[in-house]
This record gives structure tokens, C-alpha cells and sequence, in this order.
């Protein structure tokens, strides 16, 4: 069995807890904290390079803006007061985003030159704001009638720059069709399973949920038709006594994080994932890789692949290193490159080219009435996960 050894270890202090990577591949990796601060740490040893104090509250959610505008530079990051997004260069904040509502912000994903922020419940409802990256001061579109609590996740598809994902704590994974200028029509598909901790794309057509209570799924991406039926998901339920787990860290393409947080039995373990099957037999296991405490994220460099980077509630950043060699996981998990047709529009691109105009529709919601809302799903208790998101 492979194993990891340590390389580096940084600390934050114990009462910092590190919630999130991201890679800024030119500048280093960035941290965020639940002190409100963005540490940027040199990638051989974890030292902390420049540090952006982004709020005084916790960062629930980070996302390093890529495009070919951006070239990485830009971090965008989500607290309770706002997003704000800082240049990397000159840790100059170059926008703050809040909204009519007050809602503090939760999650956040940026691809195709956009930025998606998701806000916790105010009042009756969670909002999805859609943001072009060179113009902060208006919303390219606001979803704010779909979900009914907490927007936990939020992701786009890695290929089609009008599908979008989120998930939240209502139950629902919505997938829209951003080219429908209605947010009605725009729902392309709902997917009612549990509340959500994480959502994404395991391959164009395939979407993972995960769940505050540690149950884990996989559904179909429904085609455009007329008649849309939702196809069964391949559902695992709870995944903690067959992973042998306490928590699941995340789900990442070719493997799956896992945690144990018992006194003396905290650790973080890396289980081979391959055409949807989990394999629990062969798993990296790495003993108290941050004690008992929570391990919040982790990243493994695509052209390095036999280090991993995690991040935890002891308040550190840690570096390590498979002396056996890379992880056999994909190196380019889709071709970014190549035009998808996943909803079948004819027109439909694959990607955005920043240099012309977007092709989302114009944000409408402000001039139509407010429509009436979906069942709601039963509300479900978040107590074994934790919060800041």
C-alpha cells in the first residue's frame, strides 16, 4: 500500500482553523482562513509569502479566478459581509460584491470568465448571483426563486458555459440552462436528495451529491426533451461504516477524501474512485494527519501528483509526499478545449472567449413577477457536518 510522509508542516495557531486551497499556479497556494485572512504559501515549503486580510469574519468560501483575463491573479473570497475579490500581485481589493437582501455569502465557483456566488436564506429564499469578471457592479444574472435555504455549493460545468450547478441545504441540486432567459425555463433539472454539503461533475453528464449526514450519490444529467423523467441515481446511502470514515472530506476526480477524527484515530484517508466504484481495499491511509481535528480540504497539483497539500482545524497546512510515485489519477480530467454539446443546442459552446461578448442571457428577474415556488423538500439537520461551510 502507498504512503504519504511529511514534508512541511505551517501553522496558523490552533484557533485559526485553515477552511480552504486554492491554486494560484504562478503565485503559490492559497489558504483561507477562519480568522478572515487569505495566506498565500510558498508551494516547497508551506511558508506563508503575503497574507490579505479579506474580512473580519471567516472565509466560507474561496475561488482563485482563472481565465485568460485573470491569468490566475485574481482571488475571489466569501464571508459574511461580502465577496470581495483582491489581486494577488498587489493585494489590492478590486471589487466587493453584496446584495439587496444583506445575505451573507457562502459559496463560490468561477470558470468561463464568471463568477457564482451563493448566499445563505433570507426571508424565503437563496439567491445564486452570476457575475461577468470584467464588470463587477451588476449581476449578469440572479437566480433567486430556486433554492429555499442555504446555497452550500455551487459549480459550473467545466466545458459548457451555460450549465450551472448548486446545491443546497433544502435538499435540492439544481442544474440550469443559462441560455433560457426566464429562471423558470432555466431550471433544467432538480434533483431532490439530501442536504447539501458538496455537489459537482464527475464527467459531463454525471453529477455527484454529498450530504450533511455522509450519504453519496450519482444521477444522470437529464438530455433536453420534451418529457423529462429523473433517472434513478446510483445512491450509496451512508457511506461512513462501508468507508470506514467518520466524515468525507470531498469528492475529487479518480479518488475520494476521507476523515476520522476519534481521539488517538484521527486520519485522513485517499480511496481510489474509478467508474464509480470505490475502492475501499486499497486505500492511502495517513494516520493522524491532523490529529483528531477535521480535515477541511486538500489538493493534489495535476503535474505533480505524488504531493498532496491539506488544510485542517488544527489550524495548519501541511505538505506531503508519496515516496512511491504518482497517484494514478486522470491529469486532464475533461478537454477544456473541446466544443460540448451536453444539452443538445446546436449553438452551444464550449468555451468563452472574453475578447466578445457573453453569450448568457441579460439579467430579467427585476421587471417579472416572482413565481410560485417548488414543493419545498423536508428540511433536513445539518448536525453531524459544521460550519463555516
Amino acid at each position: 500500500m502507498a504512503s504519504y510522509s511529511l514534508v512541511e508542516s505551517n501553522s496558523f495557531g490552533s484557533e485559526n482553523w485553515c477552511l480552504k486551497l486554492q491554486p494560484s499556479y504562478k503565485h503559490g497556494l492559497l489558504t483561507g482562513l477562519s480568522n478572515g485572512e487569505i495566506r498565500l504559501l510558498d508551494w516547497s515549503t508551506g511558508k506563508s509569502v503575503q497574507k490579505i486580510k479579506a474580512s473580519e469574519t471567516a472565509i466560507n468560501d474561496m475561488k482563485v479566478i482563472g481565465s485568460d483575463f485573470s491569468a490566475g491573479h485574481l482571488v475571489s473570497s466569501a464571508s459574511i459581509d461580502a465577496v470581495k475579490v483582491f489581486d494577488i500581485r498587489t493585494n489590492d481589493r478590486i471589487a466587493q460584491i453584496q446584495n439587496e437582501a444583506n445575505s451573507p455569502f457562502i459559496s463560490l465557483d468561477s470558470r468561463h470568465g464568471l463568477l457564482a456566488c451563493g448566499t445563505e436564506l433570507q426571508g424565503i429564499d437563496a439567491a445564486v448571483y452570476i457575475y461577468d469578471i470584467r464588470k463587477w457592479d451588476t449581476p449578469l444574472r440572479s437566480l433567486i426563486d430556486s433554492h429555499h435555504d442555504d446555497v452550500t455549493c455551487i459549480k459550473f460545468h467545466p466545458s459548457d458555459v451555460n450549465i450551472l450547478l448548486s446545491g443546497s441545504t433544502d435538499g435540492y441540486t439544481n442544474i440550469y440552462d443559462l441560455k433560457q432567459d426566464e429562471e423558470e425555463d432555466a431550471l433544467h433539472q432538480v434533483i431532490n436528495y439530501a442536504s447539501i454539503h458538496s455537489c459537482g461533475w464527475l464527467s459531463p453528464k454525471r453529477i455527484f451529491t454529498l450530504s450533511h449526514m455522509e450519504t453519496f450519490a450519482i444521477h444522470e444529467l437529464n438530455d433536453k426533451s420534451d418529457e423529462l423523467k429523473e433517472p434513478q441515481p446510483l445512491d450509496f446511502g451512508d457511506v461512513r461504516e462501508t468507508w470506514n470514515c467518520d466524515y468525507v472530506v470531498d469528492i475529487y476526480p479518480g479518488l475520494i477524501a476521507t476523515g476520522k477524527t476519534q481521539e488517538d484515530c484521527g486520519e485522513l484517508r485517499l480511496l481510489p474512485f474509478k467508474d464509480e466504484k470505490v475502492d475501499t481495499e486499497n486505500g492511502i491511509v495517513i494516520p493522524h494527519a491532523h490529529g483528531d481535528e477535521v480535515v477541511r480540504d486538500i489538493f493534489i497539483p495535476a503535474q505533480h501528483s505524488n504531493m498532496l497539500y491539506s488544510c485542517g482545524e488544527d489550524g495548519c497546512v501541511k505538505i506531503w509526499e508519496n515516496k512511491q510515485g504518482p497517484l494514478d489519477i486522470p491529469e486532464n480530467f475533461w478537454d477544456y478545449s473541446k466544443k460540448m454539446n451536453v444539452l443538445g443546442d446546436d449553438d452551444r459552446e464550449g468555451s468563452i472567449n472574453l475578447d466578445e461578448p457573453l453569450i448568457i442571457q441579460k439579467e430579467s428577474v427585476s421587471t417579472r413577477p416572482r413565481k410560485e415556488k417548488h414543493k419545498k423538500a423536508k428540511k433536513h439537520s445539518t448536525k453531524s457536518r459544521f460550519k463555516p461551510y
